[in-house]
């Protein structure tokens, strides 16, 4: 079987949820002799056509270089945004960017005759350009599946006008099944969809991970007592780290923490450490490569994911399966995997305080720490392996392909 997974931006830096899935996604097929294709837009205006790895190919399809552009844009001091806009994009740059995507789409498609059309989070470029190219009866012979990543959020487009992804995506919906990373997203989801009665083709489909390269190691010396790997925005409740940092200072004084990824708080967060004398307790490495991610939770003794708003949680069950045990949010996606006290904590994110406490409770009681580390792998083994999740997609490929040849019977 040849998959075609489409998304309408991969980091450039190479870090980050969709890439980490894919990596391993890739690999796992790549043991029941699937190919993965990733196509993806030019993160910049030289990139190479393709990029070869070991299980899967990724190949940049320029279209009139938007997301090269947006790149650009947030690559930017937040302070100069407001005067490139005009300098880099045009009112209609979407429309102008979804018509040469539409022939680069097709063309790579003839070369690669793919059986499903597997798109990741595509609410706004790709979902128009599979929307048309469906009406215009192009590609109708290939089942299309989207995966939705993640939960609503505000958006602008090109034109100015204000919007969400999900309503861009319920807009122009050409999919025959979505398949959502957890309860919660499938909920939100469900209710977007509903007014256009499309409701009923969404499933709940855990994305797994990878549990030879997530799995303690215990020749990895404990070099932190902390650690979050992720990006450096609200979202992720970051601003409250150098706040609970100040409070576990007056205990332990010595705590070391490790922070990794980019975003619009780097600079702030990184300041307001400085500025409560607590940068001492920071190593930040920046952003890392994906096959440095196991080795830097397993130098941790407590993994650190306490986000406001969290579809699913992949770095959750990622540190839960090198059995470091975590502390997460008690709400959307981590709720749905973490128990509390039994396989991890969870707290009220953007909440200091009692980050700070769960961070204290975990590194004086020996007990509790060996009693969550040890059932977090096993939640992980259950729930969340791999193998079984891509068995799982496997069987809805192979369904969606039968479904497809009767209707064209």
């Amino acid at each position: 079987m040849r998959i075609l997974h489409l998304c309408d931006s991969l980091n450039p830096a190479g870090l980050g949820g969709y890439e980490s899935h894919l990596h391993y996604l890739s690999k796992e097929m790549a043991k029941y002799s699937h190919e993965s294709y990733i196509v993806t837009q030019s993160p910049n205006r030289n990139s190479p056509e393709s990029i070869d790895h070991d299980n899967y190919k990724i190949i940049h399809l320029p279209g009139n270089y938007l997301e090269a552009r947006k790149w650009v844009f947030f690559s930017a001091p937040e302070e100069s945004r407001e005067n490139l806009v005009d300098q880099l994009f045009e009112p209609n740059d979407m429309e102008s960017n979804v018509d040469e995507l539409k022939k680069q789409l097709l063309a790579t498609i003839d070369v690669i005759k793919p059986d499903i059309i597997h798109a990741h989070s595509t609410y706004v470029v790709f979902n128009r350009v599979l929307h048309t190219l469906v009406e215009d009866g192009k590609i109708k012979q290939i089942p299309l599946v989207a995966t939705i990543h993640g939960l609503s959020k505000p958006l602008i487009l090109p034109s100015g006008e204000k919007t969400t992804d999900y309503n861009q995506l319920v807009q122009f919906c050409p999919f025959d099944l979505f398949l959502a990373v957890s309860d919660t997203v499938a909920v939100t989801l469900r209710e977007h969809l509903s007014p256009i009665g499309l409701e009923h083709i969404v499933k709940r489909h855990y994305i797994g991970i990878n549990l030879d390269a997530f799995r303690p190691d215990s020749k990895m010396k404990k070099k932190w007592d902390i650690a979050f790997l992720g990006r450096l925005e609200p979202m992720k409740s970051v601003d409250v780290f150098p706040e609970m940092l100040e409070i576990l200072k007056k205990t332990h004084p010595d705590l070391k923490m490790v922070m990794t990824g980019e975003g619009s708080l780097r600079q702030s967060v990184l300041e307001e450490f400085s500025r409560r004398d607590v940068a001492y307790m920071v190593d930040y490495l920046g952003v890392v490569e994906t096959s440095e991610v196991a080795n830097i939770i397993n130098s941790a003794k407590i993994f650190l994911y306490p986000s406001r708003m969290e579809p699913f949680g992949l770095s959750v069950i990622e540190a839960m399966a090198c059995s470091v045990p975590v502390v997460t949010s008690n709400v959307y996606g981590p709720s749905e995997i973490i128990t509390h006290e039994k396989d991890g904590l969870t707290v009220t994110p953007g909440d200091a305080v009692a980050l700070a406490s769960a961070i204290k409770r975990l590194l004086s009681d020996s007990e509790l720490y060996d009693q969550i580390r040890n059932n977090a792998r096993s939640t992980v083994q259950e729930r969340f392996d791999i193998q079984v999740q891509t068995k799982k997609l496997v069987d809805i490929y192979t369904t969606l392909l039968a479904e497809k040849k009767v209707q064209e019977e």
